[in-house]
């Protein structure tokens, strides 16, 4: 099976997509702060279209 990606790694990735911290993309996710394209991206994680996001994760290397 594959296993699903929580909350907080979604949220490191999306951050570091970004460049952001990983708390402005939580506030952003709790409606806090406005930002339509890391919006988009969690959007994209919930909805499983993570194509584009695999191949920007192999291109910027995120650390744990």
């Amino acid at each position: 099976t594959v296993k699903r990606r929580s909350r907080d790694e979604i949220t490191k990735v999306v951050a570091k997509l970004h460049g952001v911290t990983t708390r402005y993309v939580d506030m952003v996710r709790n409606g806090d702060r406005d930002n339509e394209e890391i919006m988009a991206t969690l959007m994209d994680y919930k909805q499983g279209k993570t194509k584009l996001i695999k191949h920007l994760e192999k291109l910027i290397p995120i650390r744990s």
